[in-house]
């Protein structure tokens, strides 16, 4: 796959994910315990966004190549969660999830996490 955009690009995509997330949490109807971690997710990736170095960071203070591995720890938490947090027998919540971590992970790779600001 092709690096489709860089450390502006990245950001922005972030910071229509997080809103977007949060609606489709609703939308999904899911259970008290997957709503209330996809809304932690939300506030995850705002707080990465946010703090990231790149143009659209407000308080750029982590690296944009942390901010990556970060995400990329991030998709791997997504995929089990099902099965840590209790909700793999919730059938919505369970590809909800397996979803945000496939979605992030295609986010991830198609960043190109060496490029300048």
């Amino acid at each position: 796959m092709r690096n489709l955009w860089g450390r502006r690009g990245h950001a922005r995509v972030d910071y229509v994910t997080a809103p977007v997330l949060y609606l489709l949490a609703r939308r999904a109807r899911l259970s008290p315990v997957p709503r209330r971690w996809a809304d932690i997710f939300v506030g995850l990736i705002l707080l990465a966004v946010t703090t990231t170095r790149t143009s659209l960071g407000l308080v750029r203070v982590v690296p944009f190549r942390w901010h990556g591995r970060l995400e990329l720890a991030s998709v791997a938490a997504q995929l089990a969660l099902p099965w840590l947090a209790g909700f793999s027998g919730e059938r919505r919540a369970r590809h909800f999830f397996l979803g945000f971590a496939t979605y992030n992970f295609l986010v991830w790779r198609a960043t190109d996490w060496s490029a300048e600001e």
